[in-house]
């Protein structure tokens, strides 16, 4: 395609390219389908539905969206920033590609959209939607005047934060230097004296956060720390889509405003009544600290990959670690449903303490220890650590409960099969010798009774039912022999505790493998061997497994 030049020629061009005659919010709508979200959000996790918010608000261009605040409200570290950011820099990448071309009125200090400049009546003419409120800059004015709207130039932009071309950020600072000159620019005295009027554009320095966001994202941080002044101005931004500069009729602009807030500054915005006009324009996303599982684990991995990649090193990181963290994090957030806790802040910075203990394996022990160590460093108004570190031990506890079970019904079945099946085969005919009343060695009595013993725990059997039950089997005793024990629903499940049991002796010794025979030290290898090679685990992180669950018994 070759690019129109004159306003005149974008007009004519927009009849047929539905590029040119998109708003920012339009613009917006479709960087986001041509990426698709999961490139737009790269890196969050866990945020979902927030996600799937942002995205159905730009989804609503041309209708009351496009006259809304985007406020993403939620506590400290919650990942609003990010997003942000995301979005942003997706926006620039977006612009140089073809399905992206934006243009702008050449010349222009608010890179005015070409569609600004054209009457009206021309527009009406022509069948073609605009905003009812598009009015050229002075700037823009001036080239009209000049050479006629139809023959004002026209370039080809690039959306750029560094360049000041649809993107500028604002973070309230100093509320006594906070004024309406940062957002839309002020009357340069210097110049003034040049020409001699304060009408005259060019005795104006349109240097401001609104001009320089034009045809994209105006990020607003802390928004409801601005003084409430700025905060009307806001308002006339995102109501009328125009702005007043000194001196000079309004201006149409035509951005995208998201503010970020924490729970407290927003209940305090809430609570004013003359914020009541503002409260009607606002889209609210709520953005608690996640409370994903999976989410967070990767919210972790990411950043082990991130560093690895910057040193230049190749550190493991188990599934385990990132679990533990996870559990914790959720754990002291599910009572505030996310609008309290730890944040990922915190666990960012134990994980970069972490790094530094270990050796080639960021392993259970060693993120243990930095967790507790990084309360230290924590600057948390009402930091109960003795409530949070208890809530790490219970969190402790769970994983390796969860990991005694994995051991239980997956490794157990699968790895130790002979030994279980061998157990299993020793009780039958142990017990239905016993039933007969043939005498039974003490091993043998030894099996007959923690096997029952067991059951009788379960409520499989009652302990008056022994001897029916052991009756049961005798009756069926070749067609259970013939049987795996894995067969058998109500055996199963008691042989593998067994066998768990006998493993779990072992880890209690785990660390003294000087006192193991030959047949337990075979069982041992059997399971180390099974962490490394088929569940993840490298030789150090199923060493530091072993360990800690071997000590929890």
């Amino acid at each position: 395609m070759t690019l129109p030049l004159t306003v005149g020629e974008y007009l004519a061009a927009a009849q047929t390219d539905r590029r040119l005659r998109r708003t920012t919010h339009h613009y917006i709508s479709d960087m986001i389908d041509a990426m698709g979200p999961s490139r737009v959000f790269e890196g969050i996790y866990g945020m979902e539905r927030q996600l799937a918010d942002i995205v159905a608000y730009f989804k609503a261009y041309s209708m009351s969206m496009e006259r809304r605040l985007l406020l993403l409200v939620g506590p400290q570290g919650s990942g609003k920033t990010m997003t942000v950011e995301r979005l942003k820099r997706r926006l620039e990448e977006y612009s140089h590609t073809e399905p992206g071309l934006i243009m702008a009125v050449e010349g222009c200090p608010f890179h005015q959209h070409p569609l600004d400049l054209v009457p009206p009546d021309e527009r009406e003419r022509r069948g073609l939607y605009w905003h009812e409120e598009a009015v050229p800059c002075p700037i823009c004015d001036r080239l009209i005047a000049r050479y006629g709207w139809d023959r004002v130039p026209v370039r080809r932009i690039f959306i750029s934060a560094r360049d000041k071309v649809g993107i500028a950020k604002h973070t309230p600072t100093d509320l006594r230097r906070e004024d309406i000159t940062n957002f839309v620019g002020n009357i340069n005295f210097a110049l003034l004296r040049e020409r001699g009027s304060t009408y005259d554009p060019d005795a104006y320095d349109f240097e401001g956060k609104i001009i320089w966001a034009n045809r994209g994202i105006l990020d607003w941080t802390e928004v409801f720390k601005s003084r409430r002044q700025l905060l009307s101005l806001l308002l006339e931004l995102i109501q009328s889509k125009r702005i007043d500069l000194a001196n000079f009729p309004s201006v149409h602009v035509d951005e995208v405003v998201i503010g970020h807030s924490n729970y407290p500054e927003y209940n305090v915005f809430l609570a004013e009544d003359i914020m009541e006009p503002l409260r009607g324009r606002i889209h609210k996303i709520d953005f608690p600290y996640n409370v994903d599982l999976e989410g967070e684990k990767r919210i972790y991995a990411t950043l082990i990959q991130r560093a690895n990649r910057v040193r230049g090193e190749a550190k493991h990181v188990p599934d385990d670690a990132l679990e533990l963290a996870a559990r914790y994090a959720l754990k002291t957030r599910e009572e505030s449903q996310g609008q309290r806790g730890l944040s990922p802040r915190f666990f960012e910075d134990a994980f970069s303490y972490a790094y530094t203990l270990a050796g080639p394996c960021l392993d259970l022990e060693a993120l243990a220890e930095a967790i507790e160590r990084t309360f230290q460093h924590q600057s948390i108004k009402d930091l109960n650590v003795k409530e949070l570190l208890k809530q790490f031990e219970e969190a402790k506890a769970e994983l390796i409960n969860s990991k005694i079970d994995t051991i239980v019904e997956e490794i157990v079945p699968t790895h130790f099969y002979d030994y279980g099946q061998n157990l299993y085969l020793n009780y039958l005919d142990a017990a239905t010798r016993h039933v007969s009343g043939a005498p039974l060695s003490d091993a043998e009595k030894e099996l007959v009774d923690e096997v029952e013993g067991i059951m009788v725990q379960k409520r499989q059997i009652s302990r008056q039912g022994r001897l029916a039950f052991e009756n049961v089997l005798l009756e069926r005793r070749d067609e259970l022999r013939r049987m795996s024990y894995r067969e058998n629903d109500h055996l199963r499940p008691v042989i593998n505790e067994i066998v768990f049991n006998k493993i779990k002796n072992l880890l209690r010794l785990y660390e003294k493998s000087e006192e193991l025979d030959q047949k337990s030290q075979e069982l041992l290898d059997v399971l180390y061997q099974t962490a490394v090679e088929q569940r993840g685990y490298c030789p150090v992180c199923a060493r530091s497994l072993f360990k800690i669950i071997g000590r929890s018994f």
